[in-house]
């Protein structure tokens, strides 16, 4: 089966068809075996996550059946199979991924392989590779289960790897010479992530190199009123440098100084 986790949690049959929990305790209990795969999570731990600090007095036998559904939802047989994905280890389960596939997974590995095409001067194929891996993303990462502490900050670490890889993507298409074809989508980015230097910085470069440095300067006065009015501070440096590069010289997007190396985020 594959895990999708950008977006809603979903659950896809090798042929194709959605069979994903409906029950949200289901999805909680699915989504916090995917974040730690092939750990033992303990009995008292998955309480937590499934009663927010306030089980009740059946939760242990809750929990097992809970697990029982998700085996039945998998398709697979009791604990002691060594076949199924759930298996029995005291103090509790552990949730093994052999078999199946999950996006996170696909991802990070494009991630650091994209890194190392550049290193080797292969921005082309660097590119190609992460283009590819942002199609994986299908909104928000755990958008139905964000109700946990932990699975919130697995959904915001999730996040921030999307993020991040699309900057990357963006700095690698700008060097290409792409800069009006990516105008659109990052103004779109621009106003989901209004918070983003990176993003207004990168869309500054994208209109300027297509020929349209008035609109950049009009967008450098937005974000600065912008992050004036919510948070009472100014641009920062490569921004405000970038203001005052345009109207004086002009400046190549090459110039620009690359976001550091990409890190693993597992």
């Amino acid at each position: 089966m594959k895990f999708g986790i950008p977006g809603q949690l979903s659950l896809v049959e090798s042929d194709g068809r959605p069979c994903a929990p409906g029950a949200l305790r289901l999805k909680i209990l699915l989504a916090n075996f995917l974040k730690r795969p092939n750990r033992t999570m303990s009995n008292q731990q998955l309480i937590e996550e499934l009663w927010d600090g306030f089980p009740p007095r059946t939760a242990t036998t809750a929990l097992q059946v809970y697990v029982s559904n998700l085996r039945k939802i998998l398709g697979e047989g009791g604990s002691r199979s060594e076949q199924s994905s759930i298996l029995t280890r005291p103090p509790g389960y552990a949730f093994s991924l052999a078999g199946h596939d999950s996006d996170p997974r696909q991802i990070e590995p494009e991630r650091e392989e994209a890194g190392r095409l550049e290193a080797r001067g292969d921005v082309e194929g660097a590119s190609e590779l992460l283009r590819q891996a942002l199609k994986l993303w299908r909104g928000r990462a755990l958008a139905d289960v964000r109700c946990t502490p932990r699975l919130t900050a697995e959904a915001r670490r999730l996040d921030e790897l999307y993020m991040t890889s699309y900057e990357k993507s963006v700095e690698l298409d700008l060097k290409l010479g792409r800069h009006a074809e990516l105008v659109g989508g990052l103004y779109a980015s621009a106003g989901e992530y209004p918070s983003r230097e990176r993003v207004h910085e990168y869309l500054m470069v994208a209109l300027y190199n297509a020929g349209r440095p008035s609109e950049a300067l009009r967008l450098y006065s937005s974000i600065r009123n912008s992050l004036s009015e919510q948070s009472g501070i100014a641009p920062g440096h490569r921004l405000r440098s970038l203001q005052r590069a345009i109207p004086s010289r002009g400046f190549d997007v090459l110039s620009i100084r690359p976001q550091t190396p990409m890190r693993s985020f597992a």
